[in-house]
């Protein structure tokens, strides 16, 4: 028999961890990189590779602004480093 509208069971929302962000994040960067070094001149992602670690201010700019993630999670620097790493290692590949 019909007994009326039934409320839906909202499935348990589990909080990211900071080991969670740490993993978005290094995909997230590595995303970036892919991006940016698919659109970037050669010579230009060899003087930035030659740089490295040092980012360009504008291009980490970017990709902060980019990020998914919380701004909690942001301020943590395994967070930051991450996007870091992975963005560097989409550029490492690229060069290849």
């Amino acid at each position: 028999p019909y007994t009326g509208p039934q409320q839906l069971p909202v499935p348990a929302q589990s909080t990211p961890t900071l080991a969670d962000a740490v993993k978005s994040a290094h995909q997230e960067g590595q995303d970036f990189g892919e991006s940016v070094a698919r659109d970037a001149p050669a010579l230009w992602l060899e003087a930035v590779l030659a740089r490295k670690p040092r980012m360009p201010s504008d291009l980490e700019a970017r990709l902060l602004q980019g990020s998914s993630l919380p701004i909690d999670f942001l301020l943590h620097d395994e967070v930051r480093h991450a996007l870091r790493r992975g963005f560097w290692d989409a550029l490492e590949r690229s060069r290849r």
